[in-house]
């Protein structure tokens, strides 16, 4: 058995994979309270774990995690989020700034991705020119599937893959590393050094939870053509399958 998580904006879902008979064999979804468009990272965890409570808590071999990679979550020198998670445009014009600055050649070549609303670097952008009291406060950044993963794997930092990364938009796409021109341009002052996720293999459990195996966690748009909630539950769980074979 595998357990499937799935985090939206809107909702979490949680399904269970008979990897034996190849079927999904219980999914259970709880809708999350949002506040102007916006929700808390904290409000991710507990509705995974009344979910898995409510399917009666099966004997699992992994845990495999998707969430959507659009928002951001901050937090502060505890590890706790310092500010609600929001997902839509308004970093735009971040997203404009940063591509005045470093041509979108430039960022395609260095990090992997040209700069647009839903990547975490513009988000961060936006959050460091509009709310510098929060931003003063912030001391880590997360994607939504990093930090569900690291949260249920038991970690107190955040850990990303080296596919994970490129959505941050501040790694070198060819190494993995954090790219120092990126954060410079984003906060000269800022200490960076414990800022980002470390990158581990994606193949590599990082922790434990129910006693079974959590891997890093991925996007969840690339199940985005799974039609129903038990095909997504079932891709997500084929996809974290194949690591333990």
């Amino acid at each position: 058995m595998i357990a499937a998580i799935d985090v939206s904006l809107t909702s979490t879902t949680v399904g269970v994979f008979d990897d034996t008979r190849r079927e999904v064999v219980d999914v259970l979804t709880i809708e999350h309270a949002l506040e102007d468009g916006e929700v808390s990272a904290l409000g991710w965890l507990q509705p995974i774990d009344e979910a898995w409570s409510r399917l009666g808590t099966p004997v699992i071999s992994a845990v495999g995690v998707a969430a959507f990679a659009s928002g951001l979550v901050v937090l502060d020198s505890a590890g706790r989020p310092v500010r609600s998670v929001w997902d839509d445009d308004r970093s735009e014009p971040d997203a404009g700034w940063c591509r005045k600055k470093l041509a979108p050649e430039w960022w395609e070549s260095e990090t992997g991705i040209i700069p647009e609303a839903r990547h975490a670097v513009t988000k961060m952008s936006w959050l460091h020119r509009s709310e510098a009291e929060t931003w003063s406060r912030t001391v880590g950044f997360a994607l939504p599937f990093d930090f569900v993963a690291s949260r249920m794997a038991g970690l107190e930092s955040i850990v990303t893959s080296s596919t994970g990364s490129i959505g941050y938009g501040l790694y070198r796409s060819a190494e993995h590393v954090v790219h120092s021109d990126v954060t410079t341009l984003i906060d000269s002052n800022r200490d960076w050094s414990r800022a980002l996720p470390r990158v581990v293999n994606a193949d590599e459990p990082i922790g434990r939870w129910n006693g079974a195996p959590v891997f890093v966690g991925i996007d969840r748009d690339r199940f985005s053509n799974s039609a129903t909630k038990p095909q997504v539950v079932r891709d997500i769980a084929m996809h974290f399958e194949s690591f333990l074979k």
